[in-house]
């Protein structure tokens, strides 16, 4: 009677310790993003940093000036990834934009929206 505890009890030892050990030597289940989705999840990375360094400032884990630098900074990130798509579109399609002082108004207008958006999720 106690092989059979001794048996089982291995066997279970034996699967814990493959599925401690199992991921580590898998490579594969990478996930693969398109361009669109990459440039999605950078600006949703962003914007969870500046709601983090919001919530800091909130808390005053830092001091004001260090979070309007560290603001201004990951905003200017952000515009520069809305302006490279829209550098991405095709000239036929941006003839119709305007002038590049309204391009920086419609990339705030883009920015705010998604900083709403973020809030309500």
């Amino acid at each position: 009677m106690d092989y059979i505890f001794l048996v089982i009890g291995s066997v279970i030892i034996i699967t814990c310790f493959y599925f401690i050990i199992a991921p580590f030597f898998y490579g594969g289940g990478k996930l693969i993003l398109s361009k669109e989705d990459e440039h999605t999840s950078s600006l949703e990375m962003i914007y969870a940093t500046v709601n983090e360094i919001e919530m800091d400032f909130l808390m005053k884990k830092i001091s004001k000036e260090d979070f309007e630098i560290m603001k201004k900074k990951y905003n200017l990130m952000a515009a520069n990834l809305l302006k490279e798509e829209g550098d991405s579109i095709p000239n036929q399609e941006k003839k119709g934009k305007g002038s590049q002082k309204e391009i920086d108004i419609e990339i705030i207008k883009e920015l705010e929206a998604l900083r709403k958006q973020k809030g309500r999720k």
